[in-house]
């Protein structure tokens, strides 16, 4: 009789044992799925509607002011170690130049001559002015036209969107980065559709 108690002991805490394991490995499972939820929340963000707090990021993240009447349509940011990408969409605007210095304000709009590289421009200006942000609108006959334009396209389309960009700015905010900050604008019936594009690394 002792020796059947004894076993019965031992049978149930074997069976302790299973449990106990089995809940630490849920635990350690849940804990694992919520980190790496956690991880995707802060690295990827995704918006088609926007409330006065995504507004106020969106401007944090790409170093702008959301003029009044404009409307964030379609926003997508990824971050990396050490980089970041971030897209956006903009629609209700009346006027490309407006939007531009208001979303800007304070930041001198130059054109690039149409043999101008862009890069060498930014450069030079940066050197001559010591500026740290400079706007340059890169006319459709500069050979940057249609490199910046291949990669406004794919962002437009990366957001679902298929625009036809006609008018192109290049922004650079920091001598000491080689960030591309690029902003398109494509005429469309209810006015223009911005299409920026903002790549750190």
């Amino acid at each position: 009789m002792a020796e059947y108690v004894r076993e019965k002991n031992v049978i149930r805490k074997k069976n302790n044992g299973c449990i106990i394991a089995l809940v630490m490995l849920l635990l350690f499972f849940g804990y694992m799925l919520y980190a790496m939820i956690d991880f995707r929340n802060k690295t990827h963000k995704e918006w088609d509607t926007f409330d006065d707090e995504r507004i106020a990021a969106i401007e944090n993240y790409l170093y702008l002011t959301m003029p009044e009447g404009s409307e964030p349509v379609k926003f997508k940011r990824d971050v990396g170690p050490g980089d970041s990408c971030t897209r956006l969409i903009v629609g209700g605007i009346s006027d490309p130049q407006e939007f531009m210095e208001k979303a800007f304000p304070g930041v001198e709009i130059k054109e690039l001559a149409p043999d101008e590289e862009l890069n060498k421009a930014l450069n030079e200006s940066i050197s001559e002015n010591k500026e740290v942000d400079i706007l340059k609108k890169v006319p459709t006959d500069n050979k940057s036209f249609g490199s910046i334009k291949y990669e406004l396209d794919e962002t437009a389309s990366m957001l679902g969107y298929s625009i036809e960009i006609t008018e192109i700015y290049s922004r650079i905010r920091d001598e000491h980065t080689m960030d591309r900050y690029y902003i398109g604008f494509s005429k469309a019936d209810d006015g223009y559709y911005a299409d920026i594009y903002f790549l750190v690394f």
